[in-house]
């Protein structure tokens, strides 16, 4: 009998088992949010994991734009490296996620904004 219990049910429509697995991805997101703050490329992996899920089983627009709007943006940052023995060894880049809920904790992005979008002015007129 248990083994019943963990099948499919037929008697429930997709309807239903589309909003189930909503709630999947909600419980996921939230508990990587909460659990594992620097775990961002897992978050980002179920997040677009969601959007295929949305559009593959054909939801509108609108629902995936909610999904769309939780993806983060991708920047590319420079941290110091460091020898075995402490001294400074230069600097490697890498990509971080900023993710939309996080915005208000990084107030100089603005102004980030606004020089890249200068910069990328100044390299288009030369």
């Amino acid at each position: 009998q248990r083994r019943e219990e963990e099948e499919e049910d037929p008697e429930e429509s997709a309807d239903a088992r589309t909003i189930r697995a909503r709630g999947v991805y909600e419980r996921a997101l939230r508990s990587l949010k909460e659990t594992q703050p620097d775990a961002k490329e897992e978050r980002v992996m179920l997040l677009e994991a969601w959007r295929a899920f949305e559009e593959s089983v054909g939801s509108d627009a609108e629902t995936v734009g909610k999904v769309e709007k939780k993806m983060p943006r991708r920047v590319k940052r420079k941290r110091p490296i460091y020898t075995e023995d402490g001294t400074p060894a230069g600097q490697e880049e890498y990509y971080d996620y900023i993710f939309p809920e996080e915005q208000g904790a990084v107030p100089n992005l603005k102004i980030l904004e606004a020089a890249y979008k200068w910069k990328r002015q100044k390299t288009g007129d030369e």
